[in-house]
């Protein structure tokens, strides 16, 4: 089994947070689904207010082939990232 966690590693009066967006026992569901989620992120925004909105105006900062590294195009300091890695279920 492996998970899809988010992290968002939180910037100025942001608090960094970590959620699993999906558990699945195919790994490629969640690579699929990941590039989906990055895909998102990565959008251009459509206005220069929405330019500084942490939901997008990411760019890929490194990739790997079950990880994925962002950096906001406007907050430098702003970092996300999307991994899948192997979980136990109890």
């Amino acid at each position: 089994m492996y998970s899809l966690t988010y992290c968002y590693e939180g910037v100025d009066d942001s608090k960094p947070f970590a959620a699993t967006l999906a558990v699945s026992n195919d790994i490629e569901k969640l690579k699929k689904y990941m590039k989906e989620c990055v895909a998102e992120d990565c959008r251009v925004p459509e206005s220069e207010d929405e330019k500084w909105n942490d939901d997008c105006n990411y760019s890929i900062w490194q990739q790997f082939d079950c990880e994925v590294y962002l950096q906001h195009n406007a907050n430098n300091n702003l970092y996300a990232t999307y991994m899948i890695s192997p979980v136990e279920v109890l």
